[in-house]
């Protein structure tokens, strides 16, 4: 029999050896928290062409000329959209919001109602030295593919439009005695309705209406493309204004470093966290994480309340947790500063389980001691709980196993938006197969053979002959016991 407790320095050396790193990390760089725990804006965006993760900083350096500060971008995937389900269509001029309602009839009719919906994005583009005012109009399609042919054939008649430009290039509303005065659009206005017919105009409707409209570019998304670009900033609020631009900072000659022609940017999503919600994310969690601990140790003292200080086991099984929540912690905290890994709620959630799984390894193998003790009266605690030790441990390495392997099929081929989850999982996990085995049953040695204290290196601890009293003693009570 494999003499695992006799090595009990050497796993919890190791143990040592794989927290200090991270720990000393968490100490001085912390964690790349996201916008859950720093408050701030985050917006994710499908470009119209793929992007490289070494085009990064370039960004980044871009997006401070707009005044976003303390601005993190990442390089993402996502393959929820295709590439050639998002269509742009670039106009001459800004227009009002009954040429919107042409255009998004015009699409129903050819697609079906919902079918495609679009978003119209005033922006002011520098080319050349030139700045011209434009609206983009993002078409995304549910479940069909865009042609480029279709989309020129559709939008080849555009009924004209009012002067709708205001200095800063946003849209004002239509000039009708009836109507108030609304806020500049958001691209999120995808409520358009289909009571009005493609061959209506709205020249007919209002003789203002005196400035042509036509599309000078129609671009379909390439299929291949599945990266996104995800801006952080926990600065900076990123409504519609700073949205659009964005959208024309990649239009304009400012990203010729990514594309002569400029990139289309589709936003997929917008949110933003107050500093008041962030702060009640950090503290929930910590306390999230404190009271699963405390009602763990109640929950094994009560467990093992039939054994001798069953507080003990609890505790061990309280530092085997830790254990694996700082080698989780120190572990992001290294990728947060290597490779920009963030951590947002979801990244609490895992914590969470990871506590509960390893746990739970902890309690089988400690089960496995307390019937062993009974069963085997005449043996040495050490040799009980090394005899458990190899009885529970197959079973423990065939459980995690299994998880770990669904769990490395999720990190690599799920998505983006789960990457982070299924990789703490994945991590926590394997700390946790490990400390159940090598962690806290040899602290639960350490601690009923008195090697926490300093009586050992008493001159009084040993017996003439060279033996630990210790020893002596456990073996005269194992005698009597038998």
């Amino acid at each position: 029999m494999f003499n695992l407790v006799g090595k009990r320095y050497l796993f919890l050396i190791i143990s040592l050896i794989i927290i200090v790193p991270g720990t000393l990390s968490l100490i001085f760089k912390g964690l790349n928290v996201g916008i859950d725990f720093a408050s701030g804006s985050s917006v994710q965006f499908r470009p119209s062409q793929d992007v490289s993760s070494s085009q990064t900083q370039q960004i980044v350096n871009m997006l401070k000329e707009l005044g976003l500060k303390d601005a993190q971008v990442n390089i993402g995937n996502d393959t929820g959209t295709k590439g050639n389900q998002v269509a742009w269509v670039q106009l001459n001029t800004v227009v009002d919001k009954s040429v919107q309602q042409s255009i998004q009839t015009d699409l129903d009719n050819k697609y079906g109602q919902g079918g495609a919906i679009a978003t119209f994005d005033p922006l002011q583009i520098t080319r050349n030295g030139k700045t011209t005012s434009t609206t983009v109009v993002t078409i995304v399609g549910k479940t069909l593919t865009f042609k480029q042919s279709d989309l020129e054939l559709l939008l080849s008649k555009i009924p004209n439009t009012t002067s709708s430009t205001n200095n800063s290039g946003s849209i004002l509303p239509v000039a009708t005695p009836t109507q108030p005065v609304s806020p500049a659009l958001t691209p999120t206005a995808t409520t358009a309705t289909a009571t009005v017919t493609p061959t209506t105009t709205p020249t007919t409707a209002n003789p203002a209406a005196n400035i042509p409209v036509h599309f000078t570019s129609v671009i379909v998304g390439n299929p291949h493309v599945t990266g996104t670009i995800n801006i952080l900033t926990t600065t900076t609020t990123t409504n519609g204004n700073v949205i659009r631009s964005v959208q024309s900072a990649f239009l304009s000659e400012k990203s010729a470093f990514l594309s002569k022609s400029g990139i289309y940017l589709y936003k997929m999503s917008n949110s933003s966290v107050s500093g008041s919600v962030a702060s009640d994310t950090i503290r929930n969690s910590i306390l999230a994480v404190f009271a699963a601990s405390a009602l763990i140790l109640l929950y094994v003292a009560f467990a093992f309340r039939k054994v001798q200080k069953p507080w003990r086991y609890g505790i061990c099984a309280i530092i085997a947790l830790l254990h694996d929540v700082l080698v989780v912690l120190g572990v992001f905290s290294i990728l947060g500063w290597a490779l920009n890994i963030q951590i947002d709620a979801l990244f609490i959630t895992a914590l969470l389980t990871v506590v509960g799984f390893s746990v739970h390894d902890t309690i089988v193998v400690f089960d496995r001691i307390r019937e062993n003790q009974q069963r085997r009266s005449s043996e040495s605690f050490e040799q009980v709980v090394n005899a458990s030790l190899i009885q529970t441990m197959s079973r423990s390495l065939n459980t995690s196993l299994t998880v770990m392997f669904t769990l490395s099929a999720l990190t690599l081929f799920g998505g983006e938006s789960i990457r982070t989850f299924t990789f703490a999982l994945l991590i926590g996990i394997f700390s946790g197969t490990y400390s159940s085995i090598f962690n806290a049953s040899m602290l639960l040695v350490i601690w009923e053979r008195g090697e926490l204290g300093l009586w050992r290196f008493n001159r009084d601890s040993r017996t003439p002959d060279g033996r630990a009293r210790r020893d002596v003693r456990e073996r005269e009570l194992a005698r009597s016991r038998g």
